[in-house]
């Protein structure tokens, strides 16, 4: 089972509706697209953190750890945004300026406020999605789908992708592993590259047959098309996502008030 999963049907409210779930995540990532705000941002990723921690159980280092990669994803991203390259002298309508040889780097405050704000408020709807992905499991947010009427062959291609994912995921590192105990990546640069090559071609030969005998047995089972079903599970009321998630709401508009 992926690390993803184990949290997800192993945490306090995993049986809590996924509705409560689905709907305090939605509403923050709205916020935070919606109110550009910095500290709305900031105020987001605190409050879904503390959701993650106190409610569901998770251990801040897991959480911390998961939003810490997306955001350093989000700060190489947003360097387009800070820095603009150019050849010409840039220090008459740039207060910040750098030349590197030929080139020159230039930076303006106005600038790295834009991207402080795209930043936060991506990292803030990023630890929405994330308290809503390690809470809970597919086969609840399948349901969730279902109950807000998004069309079968949407939820159809979600599940299948999330499915392939690990398992492309998997197949990456049996090949990997078998290449190194072999020496593959090893010896030399040139054999790296071959070995790497030959594990992209190999991955999508495995990922074609894969997906064959998936078909194979889906038909065999009478599928042909509509919706995958799954056995319905019982879910408990918790009031207690509810009230937090009232909280959080009401503390991210006083933030988008003082910011």
């Amino acid at each position: 089972m992926h690390i993803i999963d184990q949290y997800a049907y192993s945490n306090r409210i995993r049986r809590v509706d996924p509705a409560h779930k689905g709907g305090v995540a939605l509403v923050v990532l709205l916020l935070c697209l919606a109110l550009n705000k910095p500290l709305v941002g900031v105020t987001a990723v605190c409050g879904m953190a503390l959701l993650a921690v106190k409610l569901a159980g998770l251990s801040t280092r897991t959480f911390g750890r998961v939003l810490l990669g997306q955001a350093a994803f989000l700060v190489l991203a947003t360097l387009g945004v800070v820095l603009s390259v150019s050849l010409a002298d840039p220090r008459a309508v740039a207060p910040w300026a750098l030349q590197l040889g030929p080139l020159w780097l230039a930076s303006s405050p106005e600038a790295l406020a834009r991207a402080v704000g795209l930043v936060t408020r991506a990292l803030g709807a990023a630890a929405a999605m994330n308290f809503l992905a390690l809470t809970t499991p597919l086969v609840d947010l399948v349901e969730l789908g279902r109950r807000w009427r998004i069309p079968d062959e949407l939820i159809d291609i979600m599940t299948v992708i999330y499915r392939f994912i690990f398992v492309l995921l998997d197949g990456v590192e049996r090949m990997r592993m078998a290449q190194d105990s072999r020496l593959g990546y090893q010896t030399s640069y040139l054999r790296a590259m071959n070995s790497a090559a030959l594990l992209g071609s190999r991955l999508f030969i495995d990922a074609f047959q894969r997906g064959k005998r998936l078909q194979i047995a889906l038909e065999s089972r009478g599928y042909s098309g509509g919706s995958l079903r799954v056995l319905p599970a019982v879910y408990i009321p918790d009031r207690r996502v509810l009230w937090a998630g009232l909280a959080l709401v009401i503390t991210l508009l006083l933030a988008w008030m003082v910011g």
